[in-house]
């Protein structure tokens, strides 16, 4: 019998080399589930703080949105008290505007009667004799003592000074019976003597409720004096720049001088049949108030006269006198002299009722501009409390009185015209 004993160790080797390949085999798989543990321990880890922030800022965000939610909450709140707060400032708005309506209509009522009873004066007094000696005579203007003045103004006091113009001193005083204005020609005025008595000639024969009324005179050597009837009220410029803290004049009473002074100087040009008379120095300055004020044109200082005189033709003068700003241009530069002369003149006076500004260029300027941009209103004064229906007036004052300042002559309205669109 062979023995087995080789083949008996050869398969013992083989086992044992199998052992170690298992033991082996084992200590690498126990290495590989301690790195797969370890893996997994540490994933676990990460993911368990990743959901430990995860969490952290989920809470984070819900405490954030209720903050929000909290903020938004006292916005709603908030808004609807302004809502609330709005809606009574609507009605309190409407309320305020119904009652500034009633206001309104209740003010056009009331202007509308004052109105209606200056012109129930204005028809009374020009149904009424003119105070003083005027009333007493239809010729000449009576001359009086110089001496006669001298005693009533206790000798020109500068206590009896009203104001001062281009050819004298206007003292106010009693001559006696109703109050009067004396007018004290400057020893050194340019009027002269013959020019003096032509005035006297050609205002003699006025009988107008809106030029003023020469009373008398007074002539002696290098003294001359005229005596107007007195008017307590002004001039128009004082009224409206509110001299001594006057009150300002309502549009009613300024629209009512304008028709006024269109009549005074319809009057001067077509009272004589044979000649028109120039003003030449129509402004605010000499438009007097009486004491309901009615409107009258004064200072007949630079009157000229012209015969046969129509819309085409004109008369010239070497001497051109006035105030600037209200002269129209071919006055100004040629001394051409028209029946329309005296009408740019009044334009300027339209403004000025309107405005209150200081006549000139810019004035007349600056009005065009606001009639192209439609801004007539920021241009009035602001004393005006007009209505509705004064701001129509208005426009239409505004409008007229640029035609009376146009350039060009022709294109000027006649005060005819004028008495037509002004009077009420």
């Amino acid at each position: 019998m062979r023995s087995s004993l080789p083949q008996d160790q050869e398969l013992a080797a083989q086992d044992e080399e199998l052992a170690a390949k298992d033991q082996e085999l084992a200590a690498k798989d126990q290495q590989l589930r301690s790195k797969l543990a370890a893996k997994d321990q540490k994933f676990n880890s990460r993911l368990a703080a990743r959901d430990q922030q995860s969490r952290s800022e989920l809470a984070a965000k819900d405490k954030e949105l209720q903050q929000l939610r909290s903020n938004l909450a006292v916005k709603d709140k908030e808004l609807a008290t302004k809502r609330q707060e709005l809606k009574k400032l609507r009605s309190d708005l409407a309320a305020k505007e119904q009652s500034l309506a009633t206001k309104e209509q209740n003010l056009a009522a009331k202007d509308r009667e004052l109105k209606s009873a200056l012109d129930r004066i204005d028809v009374f007094e020009r149904n009424q004799p003119a105070v003083g000696s005027f009333s007493s005579f239809d010729g000449p203007i009576p001359q009086v003592p110089l001496a006669t003045l001298v005693v009533a103004t206790s000798n020109f006091a500068a206590d009896s000074l009203l104001g001062k113009g281009a050819f004298g001193c206007v003292y106010g005083t009693r001559l006696p019976g109703p109050r009067v204005a004396i007018k004290r020609l400057s020893t050194d005025s340019k009027q002269g003597a013959a020019e003096f008595k032509a005035e006297l000639d050609s205002l003699s024969k006025f009988r107008h409720a809106n030029i003023i009324a020469i009373l008398s005179y007074a002539e002696e050597g290098d003294e001359r004096c005229l005596v107007y009837e007195f008017m307590p009220n002004g001039s128009v410029r004082d009224r409206l720049d509110r001299k001594n803290h006057t009150p300002p004049l309502i549009w009613s009473q300024r629209h009512r001088i304008a028709a006024d002074v269109s009549r005074g100087m319809h009057y001067v040009q077509t009272a004589f049949p044979d000649h028109t008379l120039f003003h030449l120095d129509l402004k605010t300055d000499n438009v007097l108030l009486d004491a309901y004020f009615n409107a009258k044109v004064s200072d007949f200082g630079l009157v000229r006269i012209a015969t046969h005189l129509d819309e085409q033709s004109y008369q010239r003068t070497q001497h051109v006198q006035g105030t600037k700003v209200y002269m129209c241009p071919e006055f100004f530069a040629e001394g051409k002299m028209t029946i329309k002369t005296d009408v740019h003149s009044f334009g300027m006076i339209l403004l000025e009722l309107v405005t209150a500004a200081k006549p000139g260029p810019r004035l007349k300027a600056e009005t065009r501009k606001a009639v192209k941009t439609q801004k007539i209103n920021e241009m009035l004064d602001s004393a005006l409390r007009p209505t509705r229906a004064d701001r129509n007036r208005i426009k239409k004052t505004v409008t007229l009185a640029l035609e009376c300042l146009d350039d060009i002559a022709d294109d000027r309205p006649s005060f005819g015209q004028l008495i037509a669109t002004l009077d009420p």
